[in-house]
């Protein structure tokens, strides 16, 4: 085959992947079962031939119905209908709506990471990416974690964001509020390289909190999904996006996480793919460091600094790297603000309860606050002060 031909015969299957990604209610693991290792225009004719004996797998698949089954040979009826009166591939007209809307897409298996995929227990069939292609040689760190944060966590998170980025590694997460959206928001800023992953299509942006971070990622990162355009966010797109962070990542860093939730779900699966897993140490009075604190009492390194994560990614001579050292701040030189201190570690007070802790007035308490915020040891939560070292 001509060198054109190939580009031509990728192009139809790539199309035809996409036409797959597009019927109603498919997600990883009906695709795995549409394709069950034919290529997608196999995959394709197979659906519309509806032979149920060339079906085994789509048919057991849960929540395959008939009726489902028949939605999605109507649909791609309709597509090789349309097809044929643009004299082209199925999934082509797809292909070239999401380029012009300035999407790329990869069969994972044949990218630059392709060695990534081809050991994955549940590779994507199809991603779709804005901004940076995705390059095999860079070092990648996940950085996960609550979304309900503390002011604790928020620090540690930019800081590992920013240490990681100075050290030139790229840093993976789910683009979530919280702890991922910080780590990402602190990389990109540093100037580091960025992939957020995400649970719907680029252009259904969610949280919408994030909507500027989503924008900058896609000029001066990656954004990816496994989703076409048009896909929206619904909540069990979430655990099957985390393990395409895990499988992206060479170490896989849990900030904050309570005893269960997303964040968990991302250390299964990067266990799963026998990528490490380090976690930061926490108060053993916070709900949100319970999950980070019984991972470590089960064996996972802990991360007091950037350089523990530059260790675990094999690097030999850490002077040359940054120390990113997460408590390294002077203590305060006033009295009262090492007192305040002292009532706000563990516990979060408010203002008037400090009052009453160190018999200081309220001026004073409010002074001491102020002072001990613009110096990174104290951060203000509706109206409630915890410390964040």
């Amino acid at each position: 085959m001509t060198a054109t031909g190939s580009a031509v015969a990728e192009r139809a299957e790539l199309g035809a992947l996409l036409e797959l990604c597009s019927l109603p209610h498919v997600g990883p693991a009906r695709m795995r079962a549409l394709l069950d290792g034919a290529s997608a225009q196999e995959a394709i004719a197979k659906l519309c031939r509806g032979r149920s004996d060339s079906l085994g797998a789509l048919l057991v698949c849960p929540g395959v119905t008939g009726v489902l089954v028949g939605s999605w040979r109507a649909a791609l009826t309709a597509a090789h209908e349309r097809a044929a009166s643009n004299g082209c591939p199925v999934g082509v007209d797809r292909l070239a709506a999401h380029e012009q809307a300035g999407v790329w897409l990869e069969i994972p298996t044949g990218g630059e990471t392709g060695e990534v995929w081809k050991a994955d227990p549940e590779p994507p069939a199809l991603l779709f990416g804005r901004g940076a292609q995705l390059y095999a040689a860079t070092r990648r760190v996940g950085i996960v974690g609550t979304r309900r944060c503390s002011a604790y966590g928020r620090t540690v998170a930019q800081q590992l964001g920013e240490g990681l980025a100075a050290a030139g590694v790229t840093v993976v997460s789910g683009l979530a509020s919280g702890i991922d959206g910080i780590a990402q928001r602190a990389a990109l800023d540093a100037g580091g390289l960025v992939i957020g992953v995400v649970g719907s299509g680029l252009d259904h942006v969610y949280p919408a909190s994030n909507r500027s971070l989503w924008v900058d990622i896609a000029q001066r990162g990656t954004l990816l999904s496994e989703y076409p355009l048009g896909t929206p966010a619904l909540r069990w797109r979430f655990p099957a996006r985390n393990r395409i962070v895990a499988a992206l990542c060479d170490v896989l860093v849990v900030v904050e996480s309570a005893e269960s939730g997303g964040s968990l779900y991302t250390v299964d699966a990067a266990a799963e793919r026998g990528r490490p897993v380090m976690a930061v140490p926490g108060p053993i009075t916070s709900d949100v460091s319970m999950g980070t604190n019984r991972l470590l009492a089960e064996g996972c390194p802990p991360v007091c600094d950037v350089g523990d994560i530059l260790l675990a990614l094999g690097w030999s001579e850490l002077e040359s790297a940054p120390s990113g050292a997460l408590l390294e701040l002077p203590m305060p030189e006033s009295p009262l603000d090492r007192t305040v201190l002292d009532e706000l570690g563990p516990a979060s007070r408010t203002a008037d309860e400090l009052v009453l802790r160190t018999g200081a007035g309220l001026a004073e308490v409010a002074a001491s606050l102020g002072r001990l915020e613009l110096s990174g040891w104290a951060a203000e939560t509706a109206g409630w002060w915890e410390r964040t070292r």
